[in-house]
């Protein structure tokens, strides 16, 4: 438990604690930011749109040793597209991107505003196959409440991903650009009789 968790209003002018070593080198937590590597992650979503990826180096280990080099991790930036409170305590979120194996969940923040609701367990609906529901995760770390459609999110991956992983396949029934190769749908096939 920590100290804005206990008192939220803290939120206003603390950053929520992160764990820096699952978080890339250089990373500086604000209230309503996330810098990682002199690189503002809302000014990134807001430059490149969302879901977008910053790749950077990765903080040494708690017990590092001596052969240790740094490799590259990513953080990803997604927005929040749908907000849905089925029943009392649950809430479920739509992101615009997928959510990669390697995400680590539980350092997840807000960002873009500052937020000063009580935290709130969340889950997340993720995207599969093109289709709008898939399976779901529970966010280990908790989101202030008042999360709305259109707020940021990120949160640390633990290797390098690519932008393509986070955007997932493209809607059923939609055509690639350079694919030559048109979907049919089986209700539209003729049937032998």
């Amino acid at each position: 438990m920590t100290l804005t968790a206990i008192m939220p209003t803290l939120r206003a002018s603390l950053p929520d604690p992160m764990d820096p070593f699952l978080w890339p080198a250089h990373t500086v937590a604000t209230p309503d930011d996330l810098v990682v590597a002199a690189i503002s992650m809302v000014r990134l979503a807001d430059l490149t749109g969302t879901p977008s990826v910053h790749t950077a180096e990765q903080s040494p280990p708690r017990f590092r040793p001596r052969s240790w080099t740094p490799g590259d991790v990513s953080v990803a930036v997604a927005s929040v597209t749908r907000v849905r409170r089925p029943r009392t305590g649950v809430v479920l979120l739509e992101l615009d991107a997928v959510l990669p194996t390697c995400a680590v969940l539980d350092q997840v923040r807000l960002i873009g505003r500052r937020s000063t609701a009580p935290l709130a367990t969340m889950y997340v609906i993720t995207r599969c196959d093109g289709q709008a529901d898939g399976p779901f995760h529970r966010l280990p770390a908790p989101l202030p409440a008042d999360v709305g459609d259109g707020d940021l999110v990120c949160f640390p991956c633990l290797t390098t991903v690519r932008h393509r992983d986070v955007v997932g396949t493209a809607e059923p029934g939609a055509v690639e650009p350079d694919s030559t190769v048109v979907p049919v749908r089986a209700e539209l096939l003729p049937v032998e009789r």
